[in-house]
This record gives C-alpha cells, structure tokens and sequence, in this order.
C-alpha cells in the first residue's frame, strides 16, 4: 500500500524560539524610540500573527483527519466508515482528497488514482507537496504510467523530509521512477545514500528494494538483480506478483527472473501441485497474486 503522506506536525519548542525572537527584535524596536521602527513591526507581527492562525488551523484539521485515517486502517468495517466520513466532507480539503485516496489504494489502486488526479497540485500545502506528488507517481508506477510519474518526480526532494519512513518512500519511489526511465545513474547515486540495508529505512525497505531491482535490471547487474528478488521474496513471497503484473509493463527478462524465484518457492509449488491434482492445470508460480504495494 503506498505510503501516507506525512502529516505536519505542531513544533512547540520551534514556536516558543520564534516567539522569544520577536520578543527581543521588539525590545530592539522600543529602545530605539524609532516611530517608522514601531510601525514595520507591528505590521509584521500582524502578518506573523494571521500565518501563525492558519498554520494552527491547518494542523488541528490534520490531527482531525490522522484519527479518521486510524480508523480507517483498523478493519474493513472501519475502512469503510472513514471513506463515508470523508466522501461526505467532499473534495474541497486537498488533504481530505489525499486522505481518501490512501485508504482506497489499500483494495481499488486504481480508484486512488482517480481520486488523486481531482486534486490542483498547486492547492497543496508546501508542506505536503512531496508526500503527495509521492503517493501519486507510486500509484502511476504501479499503472505502467512512467513518464507521468517521472514528471512528478521532478520536483520531489526526499533529502529535505524530516520524518525518516516519508523519506524512504519518497526516495525508493523517485529511484524506481529513474531506472525505469531511462535514468539508472541517478537512481543508484540516490540509493547510496538512501538505502534498503540501512536499518534507519526498515520501514521502507522493500519499496526501496524494489528501486533497485530496477537501477541494477537497468544496468544489466544481474547477479544483484536475482539477489534483492531473494530478498523481497524472503520478505514475502506474494510481492513478487508485482513483476508479474501485465499493466506494471515489467521488461521481460526481469519477469522471468522473478518468475523463476516464484517457482523455486516451496510454498508456491506446493500450491501449484494441489493446482494440478484438483485439474487445475496449473504450473509452479502461476497461482501467485500480484501484489501492489
């Protein structure tokens, strides 16, 4: 399931540092007996004042949302009273949008998708932009739809996120985006310094897996290629499925090797034996379901 865009949070020690700021510059100002002094800082506070309104207004709506999306992620049942909830606020919250889109993507990607491209990208907040950009160009890449995510990607700079599981998903996402257009070199280059082996990212490490697959496919480095399909497979083995997906528009030789370690699976060739004997027909790794993160 891709991954929920991160909501802001409400930094105390930040806004008590600003406000000891603007205590001290209007120390300055008085002092100084200056009337012009007096009348610029005062038509800043206001505005600092307005900004510092609507950013409050803002999170207190993200914490309100937060709690729909807990309920929505905690059964099927609560899946579908949260979207009722949130269908019924209509499209006018961007984040609400967003939100929705999320717990669709878990049952109906593309539904999430249809929801995201409702959204005016120019409507979201800063600073959600790129978890929104991100979770759409995943439901693209998921759709075969790569020069549309590539152009989302453009503007997204994981590097900049705070919150460490937001930004390997961002990153696994934009690497993926590279190799699979034509822009292996710059994919593995954000690898190396965001990485699946790195435990800080065990939280996305399979997306960022999945990245590099396909920098390494893209490099013809098959030997590395084989051995993170390994390791997604160990992960769980129905994850390979996503290769195997004809609307994911995998190349073929990467297919077959994720085909091939499908076959090798114990558990999927006994499935595919029980297949068999039952007059299934079936071959080993046929039975598998892709699997959309």
């Amino acid at each position: 399931m891709p991954e929920m865009p991160e909501m802001p949070a409400l930094k105390v020690k930040n806004l008590a540092i600003g406000g000891a700021i603007l205590v001290a510059i209007w120390a300055l100002v008085i002092s100084s007996g200056s009337k012009v002094a007096m009348g610029v800082m005062a038509g800043l506070t206001v505005a600092l004042a307005v900004a510092a309104a609507w950013v409050w207004r803002f999170i207190m709506k993200q914490q309100a949302l937060m709690k729909i999306a807990q309920k929505g992620t905690a059964s099927p049942e609560g899946r579908e009273a949260a979207l009722k909830e949130l269908a019924a606020a209509g499209d006018k919250d961007v984040m609400n949008v967003v939100l929705r889109a999320q717990l669709e993507a878990q049952t109906d990607p593309d539904q999430a998708l249809a929801t995201l491209d409702k959204i005016d990208m120019k409507k979201v907040p800063a600073m959600a932009l790129d978890q929104v950009r991100g979770l759409k160009a995943q439901l693209l890449l998921l759709n075969g739809r790569l020069e549309d995510a590539s152009q989302l990607c453009q503007d997204i700079q994981p590097s900049k996120t705070q919150e460490v599981s937001a930004r390997g998903m961002l990153a696994a996402t934009v690497a993926e985006t590279w190799a699979r257009t034509g822009r292996a070199k710059e994919a593995r280059e954000l690898l190396s310094t965001i990485s699946p082996d790195d435990a800080v990212y065990v939280q996305s490490r399979v997306p960022l897996l999945f990245a590099r697959v396909f920098a390494n496919f893209a490099e013809t480095k098959n030997g590395l290629v084989k051995k993170d399909l390994a390791a997604i497979a160990k992960e769980n083995i129905n994850l390979l499925g996503r290769f195997l997906d004809p609307r994911f528009k995998t190349a073929p030789e990467l297919a077959r090797m994720a085909q091939e370690i499908v076959m090798a699976d114990p558990e999927m060739q006994k499935m595919a034996r029980k297949m068999g004997s039952a007059g299934g027909g079936g071959r080993p790794g046929t039975a598998i379901r892709p699997t959309r993160r």
